[in-house]
């Protein structure tokens, strides 16, 4: 395994959109995310492992401390043409590999995904696509993305859904953003 710093994507400077067309989505065995991202690192596949940041109880004085988490636990999508999926057989580490239909779908609700976690803000998976009515976030560090707002009495949140997971995650909006139905 390698000893280098494994990171949400990779060639990290690499636009998801730069990709299209060839991306898979391998379904994995039980915390083997980080094994397989180095695994892929190693043989310079392209790769993106949403990670992203949890607060965790540990020890016995209950400190708090934040842990990097792969958002969606038990899959990692990865850039490869079909032909050179062999490059993958010996991790021994996935379950399958599926394919992805709609690409450009799966790349908007990708980098969407990509935006939420580079906001900042918190972020909660939730099964299941939300039903709801869709939004345009048109201003603060969503600006651009859409999604289904979800309402609660203390406050908005923005549902993302990835249909290939069949997920969704949450993201709490600030009080002034603003935005517009679609």
């Amino acid at each position: 395994m390698s000893k280098d710093i494994i990171h949400s994507r990779y060639p990290e400077d690499r636009p998801l959109d730069e990709d299209l067309g060839a991306w898979w989505v391998m379904h994995i065995k039980p915390n083997c995310e980080r094994m397989v991202a180095a695994y892929m690192l190693n043989r310079n596949i392209s790769y993106y492992l949403p990670l992203y940041k949890h607060k965790k109880r540990i020890g016995g004085l209950r400190r708090i401390r934040e842990v990097e988490i792969p958002l969606f636990s038990g899959y990692i999508c990865f850039a490869l043409d079909r032909d050179k999926h062999n490059l993958l057989y010996d991790t021994k580490k996935f379950v399958r590999i599926i394919k992805v239909e709609d690409q450009l779908r799966f790349v908007q609700e990708l980098g969407a995904v990509a935006m939420a976690i580079d906001s900042g803000e918190d972020l909660m998976v939730r099964s299941g696509l939300v039903p709801g009515r869709k939004v345009l976030i048109l201003s603060g560090p969503l600006e651009g993305t859409s999604g289904v707002i979800v309402r609660s009495r203390l406050e908005r949140q923005l549902a993302l859904s990835v249909q290939m997971f069949n997920q969704s995650v949450l993201v709490t909006l600030d009080p002034s953003t603003r935005l517009e139905l679609i």
